[in-house]
């Protein structure tokens, strides 16, 4: 997801599993300085009233929750309360009733899904407003059994992006190539197999071979033979970047040339494999922070002369990324995932590919 690669320990958003399919790998933050808005430009940072980050602080996940918390804390200060999720749906309950009775105006963070479902329907009813740190399922904003629309601002792209993205990049760079779709039956790797395998035939492409294969083998030199029997000089592959790179290690043993193409899961540690150079990915820069964003657009709300969740609701913040403004679904307008190729094993941007 970056141009600069770190081990899964260190990264901290984009792709946790309990965010995602693919939630284990995690994206390093950023140092970029922040834009704020007109009434606060040029400002030294300091702690907004009324906010709480609500993040994984202890447990397997807690790299992610501190660089949550350190990011929000570089923006709005130390005095920013911090309170412990765990990844945990007791303990996130647990979080939410105590941000009610602190009478906090809104949370940033609770980037696991479980624990964002449990603390959701209490914050709701309270009416504090969340802005969530790269949570990427679907449908955020609807109560279980769609009764009601909670009041949550993502900071981060959505699941159906990074298939667009992607998409969009293959519609232009394999039209004239003969290509495959390939999944690991995952529901990640089918999702996003099928995704893009829709969204390129809306584009008048249609793969020459699609299978399932079996994950987590030594060896994947039967599926590279199919490949090469179709006549596929290009796979787009809805898996991990273990099999991607034992796939790409098998077609090179026997001489096939195979250009790979895969979501913001090939970003992950060497002990996964090196990645072929040019192999395409999808992922969030390093220098995009949402949690960063997420308390730029918290500072800007809270200082508004306005309810701040009608601020999130009605406004456009300045952010690291630029002019950033909540549609009615809580969807961000901005643009966070990039276009990546490999190169000496490290993901890079394409520049200067705006697609995401």
């Amino acid at each position: 997801m970056d141009g600069g690669w770190k081990s899964a320990a260190a990264l901290p958003f984009a792709g946790v599993r309990c965010i995602t399919t693919a939630m284990f790998r995690l994206v390093s933050t950023c140092a970029a300085f922040a834009l704020l808005l007109a009434a606060t430009a040029g400002q030294p940072a300091h702690a907004a009233d009324g906010a709480a980050v609500v993040a994984p602080l202890s447990g397997p996940y807690a790299p992610v929750g501190r660089a949550l918390d350190e990011s929000v804390r570089a923006v709005l200060g130390d005095d920013v309360p911090a309170l412990d999720d765990g990844c945990d749906a007791q303990m996130a309950e647990s979080a939410a009733r105590d941000v009610i009775e602190a009478g906090d105006a809104l949370v940033i963070g609770l980037p696991c899904i479980d624990a964002f479902d449990a603390a959701m329907p209490a914050l709701a009813d309270a009416g504090v407003p969340v802005i969530a740190v790269d949570v990427r399922a679907a449908d955020i904003t609807t109560a279980p059994r769609g009764a009601t629309r909670w009041p949550v601002f993502r900071s981060g792209p959505a699941a159906h992006t990074e298939f667009a993205v992607l998409a969009g990049h293959l519609a232009r760079a394999w039209r004239e190539a003969s290509f495959a779709i390939i999944d690991d039956g995952t529901l990640y790797g089918r999702q996003l197999a099928e995704n893009v395998r829709l969204l390129l035939a809306d584009a008048a492409l249609e793969p020459v071979f699609v299978d399932t294969y079996r994950p987590l083998l030594e060896s994947q030199a039967a599926l590279v033979r199919r490949l090469q029997r179709s006549g596929a000089s290009h796979v787009l592959i809805g898996g991990e970047a273990r099999d991607a790179a034992i796939i790409a290690a098998d077609a090179a043993r026997i001489g096939y040339r195979l250009a790979i193409a895969g979501g913001s899961i090939l970003v992950a540690p060497p002990a996964d494999g090196r990645l072929p150079d040019g192999t395409i990915t999808v992922a969030v820069p390093a220098d995009i922070d949402p949690a960063r964003i997420a308390a730029q657009v918290a500072q800007a709300a809270l200082a508004a002369d306005m309810p701040v969740i009608d601020a999130l609701r009605t406004l456009t913040f300045q952010t690291d990324i630029g002019p950033l403004a909540f549609g009615d679904d809580g969807e961000p307008d901005a643009r966070f995932f990039r276009i990546h190729t490999f190169r000496n094993g490290r993901p890079e941007p394409l520049t200067p590919d705006m697609d995401g």
